[in-house]
């Protein structure tokens, strides 16, 4: 090869290899894109006609975080809402009267699918007995998925959640992204 043609091919490969090496190290970075409807009264490119508004169907309200006052002796059930798109475990840690957990007291638990019990909220039992809640016990939810996501902790009673729902004598926990 003349040394004219070498002189050109060299930068030129140079380019071609550096392009080549770029496309494959993005390849290997996790790039995810999310497309926005649009708005309804937003035009679709180069046609200048509005597009038509989205359709939805009618769905109940998602559970509402309960906000009576909380009386003395607040003694209710647990009903939870996972409004997430995680699946996410709840935990409960019941001190007893002293604010010392007692011998026997026992973490309890329940697993969630994701939105599992979204509009209307799961109310929680146990095993043995059935679960009633009271100011003082402890709340803790957490993400399974590897989000390192959690809600809480919650101090029943003490923290804006759980609220508490007299008619029914119930705590309402919503979990929401």
């Amino acid at each position: 090869m003349t040394k004219d043609v070498k002189q050109k091919l060299h930068p030129a490969l140079i380019a071609v290899l550096a392009v080549l090496g770029i496309l494959f190290l993005v390849r290997l970075l996790p790039i995810s894109i999310t497309l926005e409807p649009t708005s309804p009264n937003r035009t679709a490119p180069d046609e200048g006609v509005p597009l038509p508004p989205p359709t939805s169907t009618p769905t109940t309200p998602p559970l509402a975080l309960a906000t009576d006052p909380i009386s003395e002796g607040a003694i209710g059930s647990l009903r939870v809402s996972n409004q997430t798109k995680h699946p996410i475990r709840v935990v409960l840690l019941s001190p007893s009267t002293s604010g010392e957990p007692t011998p026997d007291a026992q973490p309890a638990h329940w697993d969630f699918a994701p939105e599992e019990g979204r509009e209307k909220g799961l109310v929680l039992s146990l095993p043995e007995k059935e679960l009633q809640l009271q100011p003082g016990d402890i709340l803790v939810a957490f993400a399974q998925d590897g989000s390192q996501r959690y809600w809480g902790p919650y101090v029943v009673g003490q923290t804006k959640a759980p609220g508490w729902k007299a008619n029914g004598a119930e705590w309402r926990l919503v979990l929401r992204p």
